[in-house]
């Protein structure tokens, strides 16, 4: 009997936290922190978007050797615009001054309509372009981790695009075309 209730109530712990969670995220290390308010009045600038909040807050205070840690420090710009565009900007700078940028769109327990990832991915990737271009941190293309859990690759094939013609007899791609002698 103990071992049928030691099962039961592990079987009831897995199920209790069976949260669905869908999600597309851009994250990298990089080596300094942009100016956060710089880069939000840059995003302000899209025509894309209407909508920029900013907040910094205080982050897990991490438990060392040495003791526990000051907080990280979180500063967040979650942007919107139209109907679809959603995402979140944020770094965290930890005790050592080690820095992390995250970008994402995230719903737990309900999956975001694809239309929403589809029109937020291209703004997500715009602002990493500026933070690289614009800010400085060129090691996000070196460092990027992209996650897409639950919900279509925005990098599909088929996305925004027309099927290609496909070719019928005597009609060659240009750089195929048979050259006369």
């Amino acid at each position: 009997m103990r071992i049928l209730s030691q099962l039961l109530l592990l079987v009831a712990f897995m199920f209790s936290g069976c949260d669905s969670i869908y999600v597309v995220s851009r994250d990298a290390r990089v080596r300094t922190m942009p100016d956060i308010l710089q880069v939000k009045a840059r995003i302000e600038r899209y025509p894309e978007i209407q909508k920029v909040n900013f907040e910094k807050c205080a982050g897990s205070r991490p438990f060392t050797m040495t003791g526990i840690k000051p907080a990280d420090e979180v500063f967040y710009l979650n942007y919107s615009g139209g109907k679809a565009v959603r995402g979140t900007l944020w770094f965290e700078r930890n005790y050592k001054g080690e820095v992390q940028y995250h970008q994402s769109l995230i719903e737990i327990n309900r999956k975001p309509p694809q239309i929403m990832i589809d029109a937020t991915w291209p703004v997500m990737k715009k602002i990493e372009s500026d933070l690289e271009n614009v800010f400085g941190l060129y090691e996000i293309r070196d460092s990027l981790k992209v996650v897409v859990t639950g919900v279509q690759n925005p990098e599909r094939e088929t996305l925004n695009k027309a099927p290609e013609p496909t070719p019928t007899a005597g009609t060659y791609p240009a750089a195929q075309v048979p050259r006369q002698p």
